[in-house]
């Protein structure tokens, strides 16, 4: 059995999707000036005057979990085309 091109394609775009959520996961995110970590590792922000710093945790928090989501959603997406690229051959009729 040969792959297609239709499943080379699937494949090819599907590990490309699976590179694109790791790196989206591990580059530093950002609230204002003050960084939060990555959504693999995260950490608080480290902010001068400590009134400040309860709010930009917060905003932390809500950019981490939705850079999460984002990686999960990309990653799913891209390991779902990448099998079905995979499993896509020729079909033999008879």
């Amino acid at each position: 059995m040969r792959m297609t091109p239709r499943g080379r394609a699937a494949l090819v775009l599907g590990l490309v999707l699976i590179v694109a959520a790791i790196v989206a996961g591990t580059v530093e995110v950002r609230v204002g000036g003050a960084g939060c970590g990555s959504a693999v590792s995260a950490h608080p922000p480290n902010i001068r005057p400590a009134a400040r710093e309860s709010r930009f945790e917060d905003r932390c928090d809500r950019k981490i979990t939705g850079r999460r989501w984002l990686v999960g959603a990309i990653g799913v997406v891209g390991v779902v085309i990448a099998l079905a690229g995979a499993y896509d051959h020729d079909r033999l009729v008879e």
